[in-house]
């Protein structure tokens, strides 16, 4: 709108000529706001003089607001530096939110990297805060949860395909409690040909008198189950530091100049290994100190419990030597216990300390068939039918500590113990069960064993930060086990994890 049709519309208001009218300043600031230009007539290249009169009214000053609504100047672009979404002052309930004065304020100030949205604030504090859409909203139709706009897998996932064609190392991680369900499969088509390092994660929680050799010689076993082949392959725990300064090295060796890119299932401690990678390339005394890491340990990636803590790629510049190191959005799999659970059950089954494991008491057969039967309850998550066993056979739980177990005479398929157990308190993750669909057979299975002194196979329920050991008492011995999971989550027998054995002296 130009200045005569502004005047016109004032004059219509206030009778006044054009050559005698003041604007207000709060008047104009209204207009200039929204894109009306004054401009004040000249007459043989001087300005007109104008009586002192001024407009005033609240009222024009209502029109003009309602009349020409406010051109929002569009915000320079910036990203949280805790999870990498790009910031915005419009919508509280979205990701990526923050208070527009406080943006207005780094942008003056030129802090803009500065800036944690108000969902990383949250989590950072404990809370347990969802961004990413999963199956329980998927199965209730809505989009939002607790009044907040979520982010679909599908588009987490659509962020990796730059990797392939980034000339990069990737480094894989794959949580060592979950490694049958956190590892990726078909990994390269995510890296393409790029080379892989594999670091296993949160070792410090491995049960005690654990030896981290043999486990790291199981990881090995699994990569190549699963056709991977890596340059190097580490355990670490990013809480203790342990291991992190040998991953460091092999990934500072095989650099040469590219990016890497960190990635893995979500929730297997990628931001929590950023951060612990950073952390040793800034100490002055590590051997692998880099200057530029230490600009980038004071504004770090959030780490919570909560998956889909990261929503967009986070680049750090990490290296002085050139190139930069992303912390990336972790790949949700459907089939992971975690993406059911409510984010208050989720604070329940991250582990914080040691695996303690939990030796169910000796099977005791029947005297007519010689062979014994039983059912155990693993929380209301997971369900273990021994079909057939002999005398004497064990199993043995790792696992938080909310998951109870409790044994039951043999149920029936048609039985539904989770919903009316035999114990004093409802079982851990009822209600997840119950909005999933229930529990359905995700595996039978006939286990053999070659010797009396190790377990023979774990059983392990994928997004689960542990895993059931079975034992039987000689070599030859048999036992057949049904398995009950949640719909759509996966159940893995894999070799047993090399840990100490709970049993002997018992």
């Amino acid at each position: 709108m130009d200045w005569k049709a502004a005047v016109a519309w004032l004059q219509t208001r206030t009778n006044t000529p054009h050559c005698s009218l003041v604007i207000h300043p709060r008047l104009h600031a209204q207009l200039k706001s929204r894109g009306v230009r004054l401009f004040i007539p000249e007459e043989n290249g001087k300005r007109r003089r104008v009586c002192s009169r001024r407009l005033c009214h609240a009222a024009a000053v209502q029109h003009i607001s309602d009349e020409f609504p406010a051109q929002k100047k569009p915000l320079p672009k910036a990203n949280c530096y805790g999870c990498g979404i790009q910031l915005q002052t419009d919508t509280p309930e979205a990701a990526g939110f923050v208070l527009p004065d406080k943006f207005a304020l780094k942008h003056k100030h030129k802090q803009l990297d500065q800036l944690l949205c108000g969902r990383c604030h949250e989590l950072s504090h404990g809370a347990m805060v969802a961004a990413v859409e999963d199956f329980t909203q998927r199965s209730s139709g809505a989009a939002t949860i607790n009044g907040r706009r979520l982010v679909t897998p599908e588009e987490l996932r659509r962020q990796l395909a730059v990797v392939k064609d980034t000339r990069a190392i990737a480094v894989l991680l794959v949580d060592v409690l979950d490694a049958s369900g956190s590892f990726l499969s078909r990994v390269r088509d995510f890296v393409g040909k790029n080379p892989v390092v594999l670091v296993g994660t949160k070792a410090d929680l491995l049960p005690a008198g654990t030896d981290e050799r043999d486990v790291l010689a199981w990881l090995l076993d699994t990569a190549a189950f699963k056709q991977l082949n890596t340059i190097s392959t580490h355990l670490v725990s990013s809480r203790t530091g342990a291991g992190v300064s040998e991953a460091a090295a092999a990934i500072l060796r095989e650099r040469r100049g590219r990016d890497v890119f960190m990635l893995g299932a979500a929730n297997v401690g990628k931001s929590a290994f950023v951060r612990a990678l950073i952390q040793e390339m800034s100490r002055m005394t590590s051997v692998h100190f880099d200057p530029a890491a230490v600009g980038s340990s004071k504004h770090l990636p959030v780490e919570s419990a909560m998956p889909g803590t990261t929503l967009s790629m986070i680049p750090l510049q990490t290296f002085a030597s050139g190139g930069e190191l992303y912390d990336t959005p972790g790949v949700h799999l459907h089939h992971r216990l975690p993406h059911m659970l409510t984010p208050e059950e989720l604070q329940e089954v991250h582990p914080r300390r040691k695996l303690r494991p939990y030796v169910a008491p000796a099977l005791q057969a029947h005297p007519a068939s010689q062979r014994a039967s039983l059912t155990y309850m693993w929380g209301a998550l997971a369900r273990f039918d021994v079909l057939d066993a002999p005398d004497g056979a064990q199993l043995v739980f790792y696992g938080p500590p909310a998951f109870k177990v409790h044994s039951l005479p043999l149920c029936g398929p048609a039985d539904k113990p989770h919903l009316a157990p035999d114990a004093e308190e409802p079982l851990f993750g009822t209600p997840s069960v119950v909005a999933r669909g229930g529990l359905r057979v995700a595996k039978e299975v006939t286990l053999q064993s070659t010797s009396a002194q190790a377990a023979v196979a774990d059983i392990a329920i994928s997004g689960m930060s542990g895993w059931a050991a079975v034992y039987l008492p000689a070599a030859r011995a048999s036992m057949t086990l049904r398995v009950w999971a949640p719909v759509g989550v996966e159940v893995y027998v894999r070799p047993a994890l090399p840990v100490p054995n709970p049993i002997q002296g018992t």
